[in-house]
């Protein structure tokens, strides 16, 4: 709350000061859930998919300067790519509709349709063998794990699906 605030009050005054480079600096930081937000969430069902404890050891970076994400994949997941992975996780379409066949599957219960609910390392972009229902219960998606590098979406792991079940 103190930092919102402290931003409410510095961002003006460095617009007013000229302050410009300060200022993109500021206005650059990375998207993040407040901890009090995240907090809550935790206590909301997640997926206990072991697959999510490989790609949470996957370690996400921010870039100020050029406001991407990075990310540096373990050896263990790369030893993944190419071959059939089973996840399990909560459905966010990305196509805008209820029958999707281009979603996210994530590691925790999602609580807001504009953002991921977690960091890049639990979120899977997945392209459906046809259109699914979206529903908010746990889904099972099976396919050859792809390693993607969209640093501005934060996607960095992905899924041609054989199956969605």
């Amino acid at each position: 709350m103190k930092k919102q605030i402290v931003k409410m009050l510095v961002v003006p005054l460095l617009l007013l000061t000229g302050g410009m480079q300060q200022q993109k600096h500021i206005l650059s930081a990375p998207p993040t859930q407040p901890a009090d937000e995240r907090a809550l969430q935790m206590t909301l069902p997640r997926s206990q998919s072991p697959i999510w404890l490989q790609f949470v050891k996957c370690k996400v970076g921010y870039n100020n300067h050029n406001g991407l994400y990075n990310i540096a994949v373990t050896a263990a997941v790369k030893a993944l790519v190419g071959r059939e992975v089973t996840v399990n996780g909560f459905v966010m379409p990305l196509d805008g509709s209820d029958h999707t066949s281009h979603f996210l599957i994530t590691r925790n219960t999602p609580v807001c349709m504009f953002c991921p609910p977690g960091q890049p390392n639990e979120v899977v972009e997945v392209i459906a063998p046809h259109r699914i229902v979206w529903t908010d219960k746990i889904v099972t998606v099976i396919g050859p794990l792809q390693l993607v590098n969209n640093g501005e979406k934060g996607i960095f792991f992905k899924i041609v699906a054989d199956a969605v079940q």
